[in-house]
């Protein structure tokens, strides 16, 4: 093997600040806020906490860039499971099985999410940070509606105005709920039952 093809199998170690950042992540997703601490996040990236202190003076500021971590994964694997569905025929009346295996993945990231939201009221900084929470997501339906509407695939029948936020509450809601009841059959049902919503908002060109 050569020497660049040696060096394209061994991966960058990870900086202090991103090495912090995941294992605040890491943190969140298994205590949520309230049970998340500098202390246990520091033992967890194995730095002292002055330096930890030294990229995030306070704990808020640490938190929103593990949110923004966690939220970066969720948004990727969402934009990974819609590029492969480039049929809209075949997503309203097959593609129930593959939405909720991503949807499923994306559970434990949206309870995180979620914690935020009820976190958010009582801080400032956590308040400031929701709106981009929301953009990332609303950013990735766009761009999907964008590209298959670029294609030629669908005509939407409702303004983007409405079709947008439906679709991300769906999104949003299925992750959240299956991990918090775990229920999967339910989720099942009432997602099947989204092929008739889907065909009232957009129709396959």
């Amino acid at each position: 093997m050569t020497e660049r093809g040696s060096a394209a199998l061994v991966s960058h170690p990870l900086s202090a600040r991103e090495t912090i950042v995941r294992a605040a992540a890491e943190s969140l997703l298994e205590n949520g806020y309230a049970g998340t601490s500098v202390r246990s996040i520091a033992s967890r990236a194995g730095v002292a906490i002055g330096n930890l202190q030294y990229y995030f003076p306070t704990k808020s500021a640490l938190l929103i860039e593990a949110w923004r971590h966690l939220t970066e994964r969720s948004v990727e694997e969402l934009r990974t499971s819609l590029n492969n569905m480039t049929d809209p025929i075949w997503l309203i009346e097959s593609g129930i099985a593959s939405i909720w295996d991503s949807l499923r993945r994306l559970g434990d990231i949206q309870l995180a999410a979620f914690d935020l939201l009820v976190q958010a009221p009582k801080q400032e900084s956590l308040q400031a940070f929701l709106p981009e929470l929301f953009e990332r997501y609303r950013d990735v339906v766009e761009e999907q509606l964008d590209r298959l509407e670029r294609d030629g695939r669908v005509r939407l029948k409702i303004e983007r105005e409405v079709i947008v936020p439906l679709i991300l509450n769906t999104v949003l809601g299925f992750g959240l709920y299956y991990v918090v009841t775990r229920d999967e059959e339910s989720c099942l049902r009432a997602l099947t039952a989204w092929r008739e919503l889907a065909s009232s908002v957009v129709e396959p060109t």
